[in-house]
């Protein structure tokens, strides 16, 4: 490889020179910077030593290192609360079949390319980091430019991080994008009090009645839309950003949100739409399911841990 010098050889520089000026090196800016043991950084407690016996009937990953959060804390509530809860099978858009009837376009003008790739997370899920995520994920939603506003652990290492490097690290979002203005000021959700840079309930109680043949209420039942597109795609969402194994057929606020945004084409954030869909409350057991792995695994791997 060349040198990046541009001195020429036999070439000195006299007493009244000054020596040419070297191009500077550029250095990357790691994607999150943490320093382990900074007194503000969040702190999560971990038994001092763990003793089982690992037979045929146990799950390997909830007896995981990783999930040995000490006992009646926090996380190790949310843990227990989770560890009989099956990994979630997500769907995603079926291209091919809208081509086939003839409905591709619309859609693809409807979602948009940056929503499409945000619900077109094919990652592999792995149960020990979904648990662990899941059990210490926090979210602080007046904190959004702050080093606070969201924090989790992946590998017992604890991210303490602002919205902007949360974009960042999901991969919705580039060093660049997060940089424009609009990042800050663009919707960031549904709310019934008013809130800056959001929509309120009489914005979403009229647009549902734009679209719905049945009153706003507190279940709102997706096959209640009269246009097909707009069915299909918050039934999408409720497999991708907002996975769930049951209410599928009910559109709950944010749904409404994203599909409002993208009818009325305004800009929304998708690092505070993944932030709620992770902030959900989550009622475990065997009954429900672990959502959200693909997006946990584009997390670890983007922090080098996966």
């Amino acid at each position: 490889m060349a040198s990046s010098s541009r001195r020429g050889k036999g070439r000195e520089t006299g007493a009244d020179q000054s020596a040419p000026q070297q191009d500077p090196v550029p250095q990357e800016t790691p994607i999150i910077q943490i320093v382990a043991n900074h007194p503000k950084l969040r702190k999560i407690k971990y038994q001092a030593t763990y003793n089982f016996i690992l037979d045929q009937k146990m799950r390997l990953a909830v007896n995981h290192p990783i999930m040995k959060f000490e006992v009646n804390e926090p996380e190790w509530n949310k843990f227990d609360k989770l560890k009989d809860t099956e990994l979630l099978q997500h769907w995603f858009i079926d291209w091919s079949w809208l081509e086939e009837i003839g409905s591709l376009q619309e859609m693809q003008d409807l979602v948009g390319p940056k929503l499409t790739d945000a619900m077109e997370c094919t990652q592999p899920q792995y149960e020990e980091l979904v648990l662990e995520f899941h059990s210490t994920w926090l979210h602080k939603e007046g904190k959004f430019e702050q080093d606070t506003a969201v924090s989790f652990s992946l590998g017992r290492q604890v991210y303490e991080i602002n919205m902007a490097r949360f974009a960042i690290v999901s991969g919705l979002y580039t060093e660049d994008e997060v940089k424009r203005p609009e990042f800050v000021t663009c919707l960031r959700g549904a709310y019934n009090k008013v809130r800056d840079y959001s929509v309120g309930g009489n914005e979403l109680r009229e647009f549902w009645s734009i679209i719905s043949d049945h009153s706003f209420a507190l279940t709102n039942l997706i096959t209640s839309v009269r246009n097909p597109m707009y069915r299909y795609l918050l039934k999408t969402l409720s497999t991708t950003l907002m996975g769930r194994k049951s209410g599928e057929n009910k559109a709950n606020w944010i749904e409404l949100f994203i599909l409002m945004c993208q009818v009325q084409k305004k800009e929304m954030n998708l690092a505070t739409v993944l932030a709620y869909s992770f902030s959900r409350g989550r009622r475990g057991g065997i009954r429900a399911g672990l959502d959200m792995g693909l997006y946990i695994t584009r997390i670890a791997t983007n922090l080098g841990g996966a």
